[in-house]
């Protein structure tokens, strides 16, 4: 997602790989907060109807039959395009549900008043496009197209180096999270039975980026800091909000409260991520501004939920997300320096969309204890339909 070639001040965000010292609870509040909203990027992946945007899933669209305008779905009293909306923000983290939506943007707004209401813009943007483009009604009314625009008006709030309120900031908000609904539907073929997870948001968002380079000549991290008792125990939440690229423990846990509403197991799966990726991290010698201020965390969490989402419930599958959440960790690490010094620009959810698919593709390897659910939903729905 991203914006005009402004020098980015000192106190901009560090980048999702860097930020040093920065708060965890109400980031906002200091100049150095910008820096920590890490692109936490991921974003998403797949839920709904399958609800996520699994290629393998089927549509009005694949089959070649009439376009239609999105219907609401059963049960809301919302106006359609609302409800899809906040579906939207929900699917960012796989929660097919208006009201898990509205309570994760509530928690941005708090942790974040202009992100949230870039991720609002960003998300209506990419729903309204897809409605125009005629794209897959199921979809649209799951939410499936607009959570990669939600993605790139977080990363745009942080990583624009533009004031909040600022016009070019909501313009570019809006037009790159337009072109992640087309995009979303291009990738879909191409990703075979792999779900797309978060591939558009990192296409529009680090191409735009790139021409900025928000995080060129940022200082590292001081290596000698360490973390307090708090810190640590805060840290699992700041990286459940840096999906978000919101550094504040308070929005994390708001976070997760949303995604309990809608699934106490995957609740549980992104607290258990993000604690799995701080903690390696810690292992790998990373400075502890990073891990407190979740940076190390929001790809594993990502990673966790995905694995709790569409597989279904076993020792297997907690094998796969405890694993999957310490190599989605170490990609980061190792990728997010060589990414930051070269181009400029944060890695996103890069390790989350490659660690996932790995994750995702194990299921054709007929393992012991690891089978996809046939309707990905959440554990608790996968074990009752499995």
């Amino acid at each position: 997602p991203h914006q005009a070639p402004l020098p980015v001040p000192s106190s901009a965000p560090v980048g999702w790989d860097m930020r040093a010292g920065l708060r965890l609870l109400c980031p906002r509040r200091l100049p150095a907060v910008a820096a920590t909203r890490r692109l936490g990027c991921r974003i998403s992946s797949a839920r709904s109807l399958p609800r996520r945007f699994a290629s393998s899933s089927s549509s009005a669209e694949d089959r070649g039959a009439p376009k239609a305008a999105a219907a609401p779905q059963a049960g809301t009293l919302l106006p359609p395009f609302l409800d899809e909306c906040l579906r939207g923000v929900g699917q960012v983290i796989f929660l097919n549900s208006p009201a898990s939506g509205a309570l994760t943007l509530a928690a941005l707004v708090y942790g974040d008043p202009w992100l949230g209401a870039l991720a609002a813009a960003g998300t209506a943007s990419a729903t309204a496009t897809a409605r125009v483009a005629g794209l897959d009604a199921a979809a649209i009314s799951a939410g499936l197209y607009g959570y990669n625009g939600c993605l790139v008006g977080c990363a745009f709030a942080v990583f624009l180096g533009l004031p909040a309120g600022s016009p070019a900031a909501a313009a570019a908000a809006v037009g790159g999270a337009a072109l992640t609904a087309p995009l979303a539907a291009a990738l879909k073929p191409l990703c075979g039975g792999v779900p797309q997870w978060t591939w558009a948001f990192n296409t529009i968002a680090l191409a735009s980026l790139a021409v900025i380079r928000p995080l060129a000549g940022a200082p590292p991290a001081d290596p000698a800091a360490a973390l307090s008792a708090v810190e640590w125990v805060l840290s699992p939440l700041a990286g459940v909000a840096q999906i978000f690229v919101v550094g504040d423990a308070v929005s994390g846990a708001m976070i997760l409260g949303a995604t309990a509403l809608y699934s106490p197991a995957c609740a549980v799966a992104a607290a258990y991520g993000s604690a799995v990726g701080a903690g390696t991290g810690y292992l790998l010698g990373a400075p502890a501004a990073e891990i407190a201020t979740g940076l190390w965390g929001f790809n594993p969490s990502l990673t966790a939920l995905a694995v709790s989402v569409f597989y279904v419930p076993s020792a297997g599958a907690a094998a796969l997300a405890t694993g999957g959440a310490v190599a989605t960790a170490a990609v980061f690490g190792g990728a997010k320096g060589a990414v930051a010094a070269s181009l400029g620009i944060p890695i996103a959810t890069l390790p989350f969309c490659a660690v996932a698919s790995g994750c995702h593709l194990l299921s054709h390897a007929n393992l012991p204890g690891l089978v996809l659910a046939a309707a990905p939903h959440s554990p608790e729905k996968n074990v009752a339909a499995g």
